[in-house]
């Protein structure tokens, strides 16, 4: 699955958005370098929330496998703060700006630091 791919089926999904970002964190660690060279090869070509959090999960696993993101990453990002998980509480909101890893942060996507953890 392609990151685009990944993105039309998060859509699509409505609240179930996560289990496609799931399915792309997997394809992409199975893969090969080239594959998943190929995966993050066409850009998101526009801002969003969902796009923001593609485009961080992008980022997070390419420095993951030690790979340059590719250009397109460093220009989509949530229009807005998004908080992909319940956060209705003050206290929840800055404990998620605080933790997000930096690929999510700078993107105003504020997840857990463990986010792309799957077991």
């Amino acid at each position: 699955m392609s990151a685009i791919e990944c993105l039309a089926q998060a859509w699509a999904a409505g609240p179930a958005y996560q289990r496609a970002i799931n399915a792309f964190v997997d394809d992409f660690r199975r893969g090969s370098h080239d594959q998943r060279r190929e995966m993050v090869r066409d850009p998101l070509t526009a801002s969003g929330t969902l796009e923001g959090l593609v485009a961080g999960v992008v980022s997070a696993l390419c420095r993951e496998a030690n790979m340059d993101p590719p250009a397109w990453v460093g220009q989509i990002a949530s229009p807005e703060p998004f908080f992909p998980f319940p956060a209705d509480s003050f206290e929840m909101r800055l404990r998620l700006m605080i933790e997000s890893p930096a690929p999510f942060r700078i993107r105003r996507v504020f997840v857990p630091e463990n986010y792309l953890s799957r077991a």
